[in-house]
């Protein structure tokens, strides 16, 4: 796919090759309902960005305080910069939302906007725009697919196929390594330097940067109000809520397939400028964020297929829970129906694939191939045959 073609091409195309069944009739409904919610507003957009910037200085400015700082002892202070550290963290999660809204061309209703103002959002945290959406409309066109959607095989990569069997390492341990930082440096931060993609204006951003850092010998002040919440906190953050999103669900669904997190820490640390409305989102990707939780509540009020299938947490414990019982079950019901595929179909022996520690079979047709279990049901799960029928595509 050009990186050129904007998603609401992508998803124009999905849906003219895609033949609508009966039966698809509630999934229908619940996409007409948000599409009448995709209207673009840039000032709505604006003080979104607006938003982000202001928490950053007033961060800074409350920290560094001295009014402020004489009026604490030396463990508030810290503790006030730890907080404020945490705020500039979680605004930085905000703007890797903004990117994901402009890959969908979402902010502005001027299409060439996106990549014109990305200096805005995506510079800032070390992103460019034609590169994540190109990735991230592979993961709309190939939702949970083991081998072509880029979201579930860097989880799988993770081990997170485990998860049932090591709750604690996966969702507490493994991000307090460091590892995720390290991930983070030699993947994405190192392709956003060697792709091709904005190179003079991305290059010009970072120099001005830095030549604004060494003009005012701001050089601490960097470290601790940028590199740290970027490179220590943000990781995290960015970890928790992208494994929340779909950890866990049936990838196979039209609806039920992503993970609603509306909780008061999804809302404004996780998952900011409504992330979290992820359901709706991956039913119409055309509905921009500041329209999604209207969007929700009226599918929730209007569409009783939406509204049973979608999964809600308003906790960040609660998101936990639900991955992990979730994955646990599908683990159950999984070594039972691969049990059972395997007998009637007359296989036995080697032709199983052990991914978590079970040995599964899944066919198409008669065509063997590996289960995917732990992370989400997929098409290509539990002995099926006519698991291929099922639609994953975003048809908005």
């Amino acid at each position: 796919m050009s990186a050129t073609m904007s998603s609401v091409q992508t998803e124009t195309v999905t849906t003219e090759t895609h033949q609508i069944r009966p039966q698809d009739k509630p999934l229908q409904h619940a996409l007409g309902v948000a599409r009448l919610y995709r209207a673009r507003s840039t000032l709505q957009t604006t003080l979104g960005i607006i938003s982000n910037y202001i928490v950053f200085m007033t961060c800074i400015a409350v920290s560094q305080s001295p009014a402020v700082s004489s009026y604490l002892s030396p463990l508030a202070a810290r503790m006030l910069y730890v907080l404020s550290a945490l705020l500039i963290a979680s605004r930085m999660r905000a703007l890797e939302n903004l990117i994901h809204e402009a890959s969908h061309n979402n902010l502005f209703p001027v299409a060439k906007l996106h990549q014109s103002l990305q200096f805005l959002y995506a510079f800032p945290v070390f992103r460019v725009v034609d590169d994540y959406r190109r990735s991230h409309s592979l993961h709309h066109k190939h939702l949970g697919d083991r081998q072509r959607d880029p979201d579930i095989v860097r989880l799988y990569d993770l081990g997170l196929d485990k998860l049932p069997e090591q709750p604690v390492w996966y969702l507490i341990g493994l991000p307090m390594t460091g590892f995720l930082t390290y991930e983070y440096l030699t993947t994405t931060f190192w392709d956003f330097w060697e792709s091709s993609s904005s190179r003079l204006s991305k290059t010009l951003y970072w120099m001005t940067v830095a030549l604004g850092v060494a003009y005012t010998k701001s050089y601490q002040g960097f470290v601790y109000y940028y590199l740290i919440p970027f490179l220590v906190i943000l990781p995290v953050t960015r970890y928790w809520a992208e494994i929340s999103e779909h950890l866990g669900l049936d990838l196979r669904a039209d609806l039920g397939s992503s993970r609603t997190n509306i909780g008061f820490i999804h809302r404004w640390y996780m998952n900011p400028h409504n992330d979290g409305y992820h359901a709706v989102h991956h039913l119409c990707s055309q509905v921009p964020f500041y329209l999604l939780p209207e969007a929700h509540r009226i599918l929730m009020k209007d569409s009783e297929a939406y509204a049973k299938a979608t999964v809600i947490s308003y906790g960040f414990f609660e998101t936990f829970k639900q991955m992990v019982t979730v994955s646990r079950r599908q683990s159950e019901m999984g070594a039972e129906k691969c049990a059972l595929a395997a007998k009637e179909h007359k296989i036995w022996g080697s032709d199983g694939v052990s991914f978590g520690g079970i040995r599964l079979i899944a066919l198409v047709g008669k065509q063997m191939v590996p289960g995917k279990m732990g992370i989400g049901f997929t098409r290509y799960d539990l002995g099926l045959d006519d698991v291929m029928k099922f639609k994953i595509f975003n048809l908005c």
